[in-house]
């Protein structure tokens, strides 16, 4: 999903590309999409069902109990949650696919003397099924995901693990998707930032952080 963008390196030091998963090396909106459709195909609901979907996951946002209860009890379907969230912890995972523009992306910032680590929130088992699935995981120099390191973006401490385990300081870029996770979170620990706008305005967000973000649109 990612394309390649000029990154500045840092003077001194190994420079460092701290990545976001979900819609900015993996298209999860993609993924969810033909999830949704596969849902409907399964329970033969409407297709004004579809988009109820999109617009319940709230791009990801609504915990699956809530979305999964909620679809229940709209559709009236003959299941349990714990019913759906074993098969969809496992089709939703089927639905991701090779990310060779990422992949591609990745190798060239290495090749180029880069540390490039995914810094994700969410369940890491879920999360490294991902990457497994869309053949992130053996590019990028590490991986840290929120469950497993005990603290989550925006906390700085993450982006301090990513840098930690790339054997770098913590000085170089962030390219994320969520303005108050990645970028925030990011430029509250001196990183430089890039934001996967994909079509949308920035937001206003609270506090007095100023900063420079790049706007990177992936359509």
């Amino acid at each position: 999903m990612a394309r390649a963008a000029v990154l500045r390196r840092h003077n001194g030091g190994v420079p460092l590309a701290l990545f976001d998963l979900d819609n900015t090396l993996a298209d999860r909106a993609t993924a969810f999409a033909k999830w949704a459709e596969i849902f409907v195909t399964r329970f033969a609901l409407e297709p004004e069902a579809t988009p109820w979907l999109l617009s319940l996951d709230g791009d990801g946002i609504t915990p699956r109990p809530v979305l999964l209860r909620g679809a229940i009890d709209e559709f009236d379907l003959d299941t349990t949650v714990e019913e759906l969230i074993d098969w969809y912890e496992e089709s939703y995972i089927e639905c991701f696919q090779r990310e060779s523009a990422s992949i591609d992306a990745v190798l060239a910032l290495r090749d180029a003397g880069w540390k490039v680590a995914v810094v994700t929130n969410g369940p890491t088992e879920q999360q490294m099924a991902k990457l497994r699935q869309t053949e992130l995981e053996e590019v990028v120099d590490a991986i840290v995901v929120s469950e497993a390191c005990g603290v989550s973006k925006p906390d700085a401490g993450i982006f301090r693990e990513a840098a930690r385990r790339c054997d770098s300081e913590l000085a170089g870029w962030m390219i994320g998707d969520s303005p108050s996770a990645d970028i925030v979170g990011a430029a509250r620990c001196g990183l430089r930032t890039i934001w996967m706008s994909r079509g949308r305005l920035w937001p206003e967000l609270s506090g007095n952080l100023v900063f420079d973000v790049l706007k990177f649109g992936a359509d």
